[in-house]
């Protein structure tokens, strides 16, 4: 599988998901990509958000602009803009 392929299957796995935000574990188990190489294509591709916050067990999350755009409550926008809590 390509670069191209792999982005494209992550970016799938998080619009498909019923949750905003996903961990690399997550995602990783849901195209069987590695964990290395999903975390590399969402800290370096275009199109991905890395969430300041954590989950409850310590793990960056991350979403795409267009899922977060879609999905996330007004309340997580205005909430995420006053404190900043979105890194791209």
């Amino acid at each position: 599988m390509d670069e191209r392929e792999a982005k494209e299957k992550i970016r799938a796995a998080i619009r498909e998901s019923k949750y905003v935000w996903r961990t690399v574990r997550g995602i990783s188990a849901d195209t069987g990509i590695t964990e290395e190489t999903v975390l590399q294509i969402l800290e370096t591709a275009d199109g991905f958000l890395r969430a300041y916050r954590r989950n409850p067990l310590g793990q960056t999350l991350y979403s795409t602009t267009e899922k977060y755009r879609r999905d996330a409550t007004w309340k997580q926008k205005i909430l995420d803009a006053i404190t900043n809590k979105v890194g791209v």
